[in-house]
């Protein structure tokens, strides 16, 4: 039998791991080179990154307005330090972390960690996350594991070969169950707060532009998604949550 852990069989290990700058060069490419015409995840993806970003620019520059608000603000550079410290230090490991001479600088600086915080437990989440059961809801199309040695070539398997190295009745359902569980929506959708912590008007106002910004965002995925035999729906902002809720 073959079990192989899903954190051996992905590249980027979580210390590994770090602020994405340019999600906007994020692109997708076919063998002859050219960018993949329909890719409808990055598309939505690219679209709810520049809209989350534009909502955190707003957002940074109406209590931050210069730099000097930020280089004297101790909090904010206390949640620099923890993010980009080690963890044998107790902080986070994060790197890539804008955090030059140890602080942030300016108002792209906290942009930039705001935007990725955000758009990964949100946009990023969603995009893995909720697809899981139609993906691993019926395990022969992906199983976690199988019996026997997987196949070493393209040579064709017959049939009674491909059921002898399906997994057994109980390991299926565990997987159906699970996988239905992960894709569950548990937390308000994206720009839907769960406790309301924003009075300021100014601020009231930057968060009902990105509501609207959402809003149309999700009309142009509807209107695509019409002219398709079966529409990718995993990032509707309706369907995406504020937060990781697992």
């Amino acid at each position: 039998m073959l079990l192989v852990p899903v954190y051996f069989i992905v590249p980027v290990k979580v210390s590994d791991a770090k602020f994405r700058t340019k999600f906007s060069n994020l692109k997708l490419y076919c063998k002859n080179g050219k960018i993949l015409p329909q890719f409808y995840q990055r598309d939505d993806r690219l679209a709810l990154y520049e809209a989350i970003r534009d909502y955190v620019t707003k957002y940074v520059h109406l209590y931050y307005d210069t730099s000097d608000k930020i280089k004297d603000d101790p909090e904010i550079q206390i949640f620099g330090r923890e993010l980009s410290m080690p963890k044998s230090k107790g902080g986070c490991g994060i790197l890539g972390v804008p955090f030059k001479d140890g602080k942030f600088n300016s108002a792209e600086d906290l942009i930039l960690v705001f935007t990725s915080v955000i758009y990964t437990s949100s946009v990023v989440h969603a995009a893995v996350n909720f697809p899981q059961y139609d993906t691993y809801g019926f395990p022969p199309n992906y199983p976690p594991k199988i019996n026997g040695i997987p196949p070493k070539d393209k040579k064709p398997l017959q049939e009674e070969e491909v059921v002898k190295a399906l997994i057994d009745r109980a390991t299926t359902m565990d997987t159906m169950i699970i996988t239905k569980i992960l894709s569950a929506r548990s937390t308000n959708a994206l720009g839907d707060f769960e406790v309301n912590y924003i009075y300021d008007p100014p601020a009231v106002a930057i968060v009902e532009e990105f509501r609207k910004d959402l809003k149309n965002i999700s009309s142009k995925i509807h209107e695509r998604n019409e002219k398709l035999e079966r529409g990718y729906e995993y990032l509707l902002p309706q369907e995406i949550p504020n937060s990781i809720s697992i």
